[in-house]
């Protein structure tokens, strides 16, 4: 769905859409939140409070990792297979100019991840009310035209749902942790939804997109053709003074609407509200169960892909 238009796009759109009306993601809050406090419980029992920890491995690569499997109602996954893949296909969407091994690598990873969804829905080992099953429905019924093509938007929630939410909480947490300020005013609940817009304005995990030009135009003097790809910058459009009063302030009680960081038009992100949602419950069950959390570290390492900004590790002590 990400790299089609007219018509295949919106009748793919069409097909999903009913999951992920917000309807459907607010009852999904309770186990989201079942899903967070079994992870901080996991950390808790693992390790005494004066030690640091990974919270990208322990915590913000998992959590999106099993809602979306929830989502998509897959009963049983192997979560560190689907991790793996995930990655190898970030690592080649990520870069610029992948590498043979690179290429080949995502191509085994989204062969492989297809392989499982497909014997998921042969051996009916998947939940009714999942996506999945409204995308078999679907392509019962014609709106999704093959198995093919119902597994690669299977595939694209899997990663593109995946990688996106964790860079978020993991640069949500850094950010928040650099001024304690920050990180007890998220104490009041009602914050959390502006806070979390505000944090991908701030950073947003997906640093630029591509669009094809449908007309031949002029944009500040350069010449745009009907048909040239245009890479529009997300990150420099969030802070963009033009638009946001202190673009480069931290404002958590912000109001201005959403950022740009889920694109905008017909092919703006279907799962903003899941992923708006997830970051809510895991910010809001952080600071509430553990109020005195510090960066154990003040200069974590970043990845190296343009596409993304994230984080590849956040040492925390609780």
């Amino acid at each position: 769905m990400l790299f089609v238009d007219k018509p295949a796009h919106p009748r793919l759109r069409a097909a999903m859409q009913h999951a992920f009306r917000p309807a459907r993601i607010e009852a999904m809050r309770g186990q989201v939140r079942d899903v967070v406090d079994g992870l901080i419980d996991d950390i808790e029992r693992d390790l005494p409070g004066t030690t640091s920890f990974d919270f990208i491995q322990r915590f913000a690569m998992p959590l999106p990792s099993r809602v979306m499997s929830r989502f998509l109602g897959l009963r049983v996954t192997d979560e560190g297979r689907f991790l793996a893949w995930s990655q190898q296909l970030a690592t080649f969407l990520g870069s610029v100019a992948p590498t043979m091994d690179e290429t080949l690598a995502a191509h085994a990873s989204l062969v492989a991840m297809s392989d499982e969804i497909d014997r998921c829905i042969r051996e009916k080992d998947l939940d009714e009310d999942g996506l999945i099953a409204g995308l078999a429905t679907a392509e019962a019924d014609g709106l999704v035209e093959g198995r093919a093509e119902l597994l690669a938007q299977c595939a694209m929630l899997l990663f593109a749902g995946h990688e996106t939410t964790r860079h978020l909480l993991g640069t949500a947490v850094y950010w928040l942790l650099g001024e304690r300020g920050r990180w007890q005013a998220l104490q009041e609940p009602v914050l959390l939804g502006s806070a979390v817009r505000e944090l991908l304005r701030w950073d947003s995990p997906v640093q630029y997109t591509g669009r094809r030009a449908n007309c031949d135009f002029q944009l500040f003097g350069a010449d745009i053709r009907r048909g040239d790809l245009v890479l529009p910058l997300i990150g420099a459009a969030n802070r963009d003074p033009a638009r946001y009063d202190g673009a480069d302030h931290l404002v958590l009680d912000r109001k201005l609407g959403m950022p740009l960081s889920f694109g905008t038009g017909p092919h703006v992100c279907i799962g903003a509200g899941l992923m708006m949602m997830e970051a809510e419950c895991a910010l809001g069950a952080l600071v509430r169960r553990w109020p005195q959390l510090a960066l154990a570290e003040a200069d974590p390492p970043w990845i190296e892909a343009p596409l993304y900004r994230g984080l590849k590790s956040l040492q925390l002590r609780r």
